[in-house]
């Protein structure tokens, strides 16, 4: 009787969970579905348990009355019982807590993903239709917008390429081939590089060399370089035009240390922590003016931690900022 009773209370249990996933499918989704099926679960689960325990103690005590020396180590394993338990609903809890987690992120991740694409693709949809609509007939008009689509199509391009840089790091597939480089090499390559865009914001790239400009550093040269490529270009763009970024190398505690400062507009307090987390965006209209994907200072992140090195920010509103990375280097 009572196996039938505990099988019961089971089918019951889980009937209900079954019920629960049905009704609510359509309202909430399969994400929403599997988040109520676990909390009914352990819930139910955590019901059942105290029944069971409610009747075994029950139990115990009538027939401690019969023989008291039989059951004397009973309690001891009932308690172990609620432990084990205890552990249990915990464990789960904390699986409920890290899949919510995970949830959460991955709702705000394509939910940034479809963002940062609709833009650039109502902007295409919209330039195609006005050229069909006749605007195609002018060629002056037609030129203009054709060159309007084909900037959305670049900054879609430029968010693929990043999606897929960024994607390939955190798994793991992203080859970094480390030899020594000769860092002002490396540094003219970039400022080479750049030379057009610094022109285009009438802006100036500072060299300081605070050791011997023949150092050697132990590094990636592509992935530094677009490291000082991305740092430099945002630099430029969130500085007034015709700015001045410093780029400074320095050598301290046995590694080379470089800073990109500018006299830009800065960063608060506030967005300082969250800097380098992905599609996030201190100015979000001035940066979307400007282009970009917002996972650039993310990647530069995970490139220098993929060397094993570190990358730092300092900034003061209206004053600018500073980011310093290091790289290790090579003894002559």
């Amino acid at each position: 009787m009572k196996v039938l009773r505990n099988n019961l209370t089971s089918f019951v249990s889980t009937s209900l969970v079954l019920l629960i996933c049905v009704f609510y499918r359509d309202a909430l989704g399969t994400s929403g579905v599997v988040l109520i099926a676990i909390v009914a679960a352990i819930f139910l689960f955590s019901f059942e348990a105290f029944i069971r325990r409610s009747a075994l103690e029950k139990t115990v005590a009538i027939m401690k009355e019969h023989d008291p020396a039989l059951f004397k180590e009973l309690p001891e394993s009932i308690e172990g019982m609620e432990e084990e338990i205890a552990l249990w609903s915990k464990k789960q809890s904390e699986f409920l807590e890290e899949y919510k987690s995970r949830e959460q992120f991955r709702r705000e991740y394509i939910g940034n993903i479809s963002h940062e694409l609709k833009t650039p693709i109502f902007s295409i949809q919209g330039y195609i239709h006005t050229l069909l609509d006749g605007a195609m007939d002018d060629s002056k008009v037609a030129k203009r917008f054709l060159k309007r689509a084909a900037k959305s199509v670049d900054r879609m391009t430029e968010l693929v390429k990043d999606l897929e840089a960024i994607s390939r790091i955190e798994s793991g597939l992203y080859e970094i081939q480390m030899r020594p480089v000769v860092l002002r090499n490396l540094i003219e390559d970039s400022m080479d590089a750049l030379e057009s865009f610094v022109a285009k914001y009438k802006a100036t790239v500072e060299v300081v060399w605070e050791v011997n400009n023949d150092v050697v550093v132990v590094c990636d040269s592509a992935r530094i370089e677009q490291v000082l490529d991305n740092l430099i270009v945002n630099a430029i763009k969130y500085s007034p035009a015709k700015s001045t970024v410093i780029v400074a190398i320095s050598e301290k505690n046995n590694k080379i240390h470089v800073e990109v400062r500018d006299h830009g507009f800065g960063i608060p307090d506030a967005d300082l922590a969250r800097i380098f987390e992905r599609f996030y965006r201190v100015d979000k209209a001035r940066a979307r003016s400007q282009g970009g994907s917002g996972l650039g200072l993310s990647i530069v992140k995970h490139i220098v931690e993929a060397h094993g090195q570190e990358i730092s920010v300092r900034s003061k509103e209206s004053m600018g900022s500073m980011f310093t990375f290091s790289l290790a280097t090579v003894k002559r």
